[in-house]
């Protein structure tokens, strides 16, 4: 899993771990994740509002939300 430029703080979905089971597209609230084939997968990154629910969701935890601190 490795994030293309300007992606970083995108939710990343491990596809290897993803069983397309399409929770985290239903309950995200911006429409961001789409099921593409058998995975999920960032269709609409720009809307992307960090609500963090594809991540609490997720039964196999192949959503994360990486997060910058900031001192």
């Amino acid at each position: 899993m490795t994030a293309q430029p300007g992606t970083e703080f995108l939710p990343q979905i491990d596809t290897a771990r993803c069983i397309g089971c399409e929770l985290c597209v239903k309950v995200c609230p911006n429409d961001v994740l789409g099921l593409i084939g058998r995975a999920a997968e960032v269709v609409n990154p720009a809307a992307c509002e960090y609500s963090a629910t594809c991540q609490e969701i997720c039964p196999t935890g192949a959503v994360s939300l990486p997060y910058e601190i900031v001192f």
